[in-house]
């Protein structure tokens, strides 16, 4: 089988957009990878010069040369959207500016891959889903964490039996970001108008390691999935952006029983290093170590019997997985540019990994739990009108 090469167009310059890029730049058969390669083609900014100064930086970074002189840069995203010779745009911009950069981007007939939080709200986000379905465009949401080798071993772990049938999930992700937030009271973090809280910017990897053990796993579909109930509390920040959210979520299984996930995100603690994921099942438990957005390792602690998993004096049988280091230095991001790719290749519309309606999914009750808060972003973040 030929090598499919996928030509990107970066649509911001921003951190994440560094990491994302640097991952494109190394390459994929040192992660064993032959069927898809990456070519960075174009690169736009809001202005020439920190397009430029992107890509002198991040190339520098990379150590590379290859490719760089072939680069386009542009000084707007418009004009990064009329490039005719890219396969695919990466927005990278705050979550703020998503509804506008994807509908844009998808406008202009281009294939997307969305950073996480997708959109501020669900409705935005169902409408982005329907104008891609309309132009027949691929859309995705960049959520690298389902892409890692560390996300398919959890879930060949779980599907073995290992642990039994799967009990109850605790998922966190807390960063204590209070001293950023105190010297840079307009930090994207606690900015209102740049959709900041926990819940937007971190909340979406621990909903996605409840989404990995407890969301049936299905081909990508247009109809939506059942929305489950959620019981939230959250507490705010002096810009009156969320502080903390905590919440119960109970997830349907298909034997109709109802597993609930414990949902937690903060930007003011910081999770244990130890454990950031806790699957408890009848036989045993999982523990995963942090980050929740890429997790070093995750250990299985599995017991002959119920009797034994009661006995306190009992001691498990334990083995561990380890994910570090990631292959050819890479952030992580290398993996879900990878999906992108042979979407692209065999002619799919959403991937199977990331559906379109698991984000919709997402966001659906993400917006249950900012009601719940009372918590609503400024309207011009809010609405669905496009300036």
């Amino acid at each position: 089988m030929s090598t499919h090469t996928c030509r990107w167009g970066i649509l911001s310059t921003g951190w994440i957009a560094n990491k994302f890029t640097l991952d494109l730049l190394v390459d994929p058969q040192t992660r064993q990878v032959s069927d898809v390669k990456h070519k960075v083609v174009a690169i736009g900014s809001r202005s020439a010069e920190s397009a430029k100064r992107f890509l002198d930086e991040t190339w520098k970074e990379a150590g590379v040369t290859e490719g760089k002189d072939t680069v386009k840069l542009y000084g707007s995203y418009d004009e990064l959207l009329k490039d005719p010779d890219t396969d695919a745009i990466y927005i990278g911009t705050p979550h703020s500016h998503h509804y506008a950069n994807v509908h844009a981007a998808l406008t202009a007939g281009k294939n997307v891959l969305c950073e996480k939080a997708f959109t501020v709200n669900a409705r935005q986000t169902q409408i982005l889903i329907d104008l891609a379905r309309e132009k027949n465009l691929f859309l995705m949401e960049a959520v690298w964490t389902r892409f890692q080798p560390y996300a398919y071993k959890l879930q060949e772990v779980i599907g073995s039996g290992a642990i039994g049938e799967v009990r109850a999930v605790q998922a966190e992700l807390c960063v204590d970001f209070g001293p950023t937030a105190e010297k840079q009271p307009d930090h994207r973090i606690v900015n209102p108008y740049l959709a900041g809280g926990a819940l937007l910017d971190l909340g979406p990897y621990p909903w996605t390691q409840l989404a990995l053990t407890l969301l049936p796993r299905s081909k990508a579909a247009k109809e939506p999935m059942e929305v489950p109930k959620v019981a939230a509390g959250m507490t705010r920040t002096t810009s009156g952006v969320d502080a903390s959210v905590v919440a119960s979520i109970g997830f349907k299984q298909e034997d109709g029983r109802v597993v609930h996930g414990s949902f937690i995100t903060a930007q003011d603690r910081q999770t244990t290093p130890q454990r950031c994921v806790l699957v408890q099942g009848s036989k045993g438990y999982i523990e995963v170590a942090f980050p929740t957005y890429r997790p070093r390792s995750f250990t299985v602690n599995s017991f002959d019997s119920v009797e034994h998993l009661a006995d306190l004096d009992a001691r498990p049988k334990t083995e561990t997985f380890e994910f570090e280091p990631r292959p050819g230095g890479i952030w992580g991001f290398g993996w879900e540019a990878d999906e992108v790719a042979r979407c692209l290749r065999d002619g799919k519309k959403e991937s199977d990994r990331m559906p379109l309606r698991e984000t919709l999914l997402m966001m659906q009750v993400f917006d249950e739990m900012r009601k719940q808060g009372d918590f609503v972003y400024p309207e011009e973040l809010e609405t669905l009108e496009l300036s």
